[in-house]
């Protein structure tokens, strides 16, 4: 239940585009002639509004109680006005524009105040819808739930859409429609593993994201891309995300599953998920994992143990053989995690030691799934391919059980 939805103003309630260089001049500056001039450019365009005119209150009829908000980088004067002017009549529960707060998007501010100015006190229970990455950070840092809505997305989204699809955002939405989905029940819109573990129904469908990962040019010239599809996120310990990790199911699933020799089902089922969906059209596929090190525990490999009980005893459509040691490190490979090695390190790290242990059982025709647990840099996916492919594979598809989500302000 949320009881606070904050909408970004610009092309997500209203599409703006064309108003760039009014909405500049309005910063500190409440000029007559220029907001006179803004209410006749908005007013001049009946297309403008994203959502219909009563659709609002529809929001408020739905759910009694729920409070409305908007919270913006633009300016209170160049604000009020476009509001006004496109959604005549509407009484805002709260408005945070940019003189309101120190910190702006991207940071989560703006998303405390409105909460302190209703006295709401849950972060958990509030919602911030945008269109663009600087929502999607604004969010996480303010510790609250985040949708991304493209319906005013040009047909080729620009960076800024592409980045915020790539920070995994609670809810991606399309139609006006599923505002009322979401505001009654965010799980569905979950990346896949994420719903499982917070028991979602799986009416909105299983959600994988594609991100694309490249090796440092510091490590190789190749400026390949290497997509790795991701089942969920887990937050990490850094200062900008921390509020939102502490209400992670799947961060917490993580961490208390470090030591684990059996994983919770919700983990085997986001995998078969991935299957059954990705891989149907190949007769044979072999699962196999991203090795453990010397000297620490074959979690991964007790996790594909357990899938291949779970396919023994439900079959999914294509054959499914799970080889464990398909591929492994040589001695002198460094920890990650004990080493603090840098970006450049990892991938090093990485390319020296991983080869593939069992070549006899590459074979062109199958489909190869990877499988690692949290993705950072995404090396070892992405060496486990190339080394996959290069003896041999044709088809390697490559999946993280949890993208990890830090220093969002290191984001482009």
């Amino acid at each position: 239940m949320v009881d606070l939805c904050l909408f970004d103003l610009d092309n997500t309630l209203v599409k703006t585009d064309d108003l760039k260089n009014i909405r500049e001049a309005c910063k500190n500056n409440a000029n007559p002639i220029r907001l006179l001039a803004l209410k006749q450019l908005v007013r001049r365009n009946p297309f403008r509004r994203i959502y219909a005119s009563g659709f609002l209150r529809d929001i408020q009829e739905n759910f009694p109680g729920i409070k409305l908000g908007v919270f913006t980088r633009a300016p209170r004067s160049y604000t009020d006005t476009v509001l006004t002017c496109a959604y005549p009549g509407f009484d805002w529960d709260v408005v945070v524009a940019n003189e309101d707060i120190p910190r702006t998007k991207p940071h989560g501010d703006g998303v405390h105040l409105a909460m302190e100015k209703l006295g709401i006190q849950r972060t958990e229970r509030v919602l911030l819808i945008g269109d663009s990455d600087v929502d999607v950070k604004a969010a996480y840092n303010a510790g609250c739930l985040v949708a991304v809505d493209k319906q005013s997305w040009p047909q080729k989204p620009l960076s800024e859409h592409w980045r915020a699809l790539e920070l995994m955002p609670d809810a991606v939405i399309a139609r006006q429609h599923e505002v009322l989905e979401l505001l009654g029940d965010h799980r569905p819109f979950l990346p896949n593993l994420e719903r499982l573990l917070e028991g979602g129904s799986d009416r909105k469908g299983y959600r994988y994201l594609k991100a694309g990962y490249f090796v440092p040019r510091e490590v190789e010239e190749n400026c390949e891309r290497y997509t790795i599809n991701l089942a969920g996120r887990s937050f990490s310990k850094h200062a900008a995300v921390e509020l939102r990790r502490e209400d992670s199911v799947l961060s917490a699933s993580i961490e208390d599953n470090k030591q684990s020799t059996e994983f919770p089902l919700e983990w085997i089922e986001a995998v078969r998920n991935y299957i059954d969906r990705a891989l149907t059209s190949f007769c044979d596929t072999v699962v196999t994992v991203i090795p453990h090190r010397p000297g620490r525990e074959p979690r991964l490999e007790m996790l594909l143990k357990q899938l291949a009980i779970s396919l023994e005893t439900d079959p999914l459509g294509p054959q499914v053989s799970c080889v464990p040691d398909l591929l492994a490190y040589a001695a002198g490979v460094r920890s990650n995690h004990n080493e603090h090695l840098t970006r450049v390190q990892r991938f090093e790290n990485v390319r020296d030691h991983l080869f593939v242990k069992h070549p006899d059982l590459i074979d062109q025709n199958k489909a190869i799934l990877v499988i690692d647990d949290v993705v950072t840099t995404g090396a070892s996916l992405i060496y486990a391919h190339k080394r996959l492919t290069d003896s041999g594979a044709s088809h390697v598809y490559l999946l993280g059980l949890g993208k990890n989500i830090g220093d969002i302000y290191a984001y482009p």
